[in-house]
């Protein structure tokens, strides 16, 4: 059953912003930074969502870590405001209709709907970033042409998750995209719905799971790519942001080569990157996404490392079996579960964090905290199975 943090009398106005997704603590935690008392629904109400909210309250979940579109109108009546900033996190990128609906009816601070289905729906995104001569992996309905590599996914899909090497889709809601090689890139930037000011890169990579040879593992930065491919991306994002309405934080899935470069997709939404780029020198990101929902845009360099910039790493830790958190976790780890939680295998447990000198190091000490972990939950993983 959903459950409730705080006084549930306390006034609707008592909360400055509404953030919601299926794990929003990265959302409340940029939020207080920038001195806001968020209102957070998600799925898990972890202890240190619980403790960053003015109010938190846990989502019911379908078909996995689904939002529940019922509870969650029922749950947003109950406790917030029409007037009040309604910000979206992950798990409505398959779901325009329900981002449409929460915008007939509350302040949506973001990407609308018509936005978020320009650049999920595969076929038009594509047609799109042609027309706006914007470099992408081709897609196709049916087999490719013999010799092109290809990945099966899912239409409106993220996480990763949900993609595999395949030579032919399944059928209606997936796709195949023509597998480009090169370095996962990340690109998080601003859009004011007319122009986008690029503002850091990161890596990215994969957790794989059996079936899921892609799901998402983790990031790191920020980069420096080469200036004349910062210069073309940089004007890409801000005529694609012109050209679909994005608004407020959005992140783009880039392949880097040698000299060249591919957008796979963009995610028009505040994402994981906030654990690595929600902190000094850069403003509280929660705050700039509202500036630009406003239409402003700031003016800010590119992030690169150097004097006072820490190359930041975050990686999603997954549960390897069914396990109980018995013990609270180290204070590196973030998304943290209540002890006594049972959590299924493959399910994501915490977000584990770290920091370096450069790229190498903080990725270093990022797989020192997951390998710890691993040995510490194996036991609680034991004991679950008992």
């Amino acid at each position: 059953m959903p459950s409730c943090s705080r006084d549930r009398s306390r006034p609707e106005d008592a909360f400055d912003v509404v953030l919601v997704g299926i794990a929003a603590r990265g959302l409340a935690a940029s939020a207080r930074r920038a001195g806001l008392k968020p209102l957070v629904l998600d799925l898990f109400a972890d202890e240190d969502t619980r403790a960053l909210a003015a109010r938190s309250v846990q989502l019911a979940r379908r078909d996995g870590l689904a939002l529940d579109p019922d509870d969650l109108f029922a749950q947003l009546g109950r406790h917030a405001g029409r007037d009040t900033p309604l910000v979206l996190g992950a798990g409505f990128e398959d779901s325009p209709d329900l981002v449409a609906r929460l915008g007939a009816r509350y302040r949506l601070a973001g990407s609308g709907a018509e936005a978020i289905a320009a650049v999920k729906q595969p076929f038009d995104f594509a047609e799109g970033l042609a027309t706006l001569g914007i470099p992408h992996p081709r897609v196709f309905s049916g087999p490719a042409p013999n010799g092109v590599p290809t990945l099966e996914k899912r239409v409106g899909g993220s996480g990763g998750g949900h993609v595999r090497p395949s030579p032919q889709a399944r059928g209606p809601g997936w796709y195949l995209q023509e597998r480009v090689d090169g370095r996962a890139v990340s690109a998080l930037f601003l859009g004011n719905g007319r122009a986008a000011r690029l503002l850091a890169f990161s890596e990215q990579w994969c957790a794989p799971a059996e079936g899921a040879p892609f799901r998402y593992g983790g990031c790191a930065g920020p980069l420096a790519p080469e200036p004349a491919l910062v210069a073309e991306i940089d004007s890409a994002l801000s005529r694609l942001t012109a050209s679909v309405g994005l608004t407020g934080l959005a992140s783009a899935d880039l392949i880097l080569g040698a000299g060249t470069w591919h957008l796979i997709e963009v995610n028009a939404r505040p994402g994981a990157t906030l654990d690595i780029f929600d902190a000094p020198p850069l403003p509280p990101l929660l705050r700039l996404h509202l500036d630009a929902c406003a239409g402003e845009l700031p003016d800010l360099p590119l992030l690169v490392a150097g004097a006072g910039v820490e190359v930041r790493a975050a990686g999603v830790f997954y549960a390897p079996a069914p396990i109980e958190v018995r013990d609270a976790l180290p204070h590196w780890a973030a998304d943290r579960p209540a002890p006594g939680t049972r959590i299924a295998a493959g399910e994501p447990v915490c977000t584990v964090q770290a920091t370096g000198r450069d790229l190498a190091e903080a990725c270093a000490v990022l797989a020192r905290r997951m390998n710890h972990l691993s040995r510490a939950l194996g036991t609680a993983g034991r004991a679950a199975a008992e």
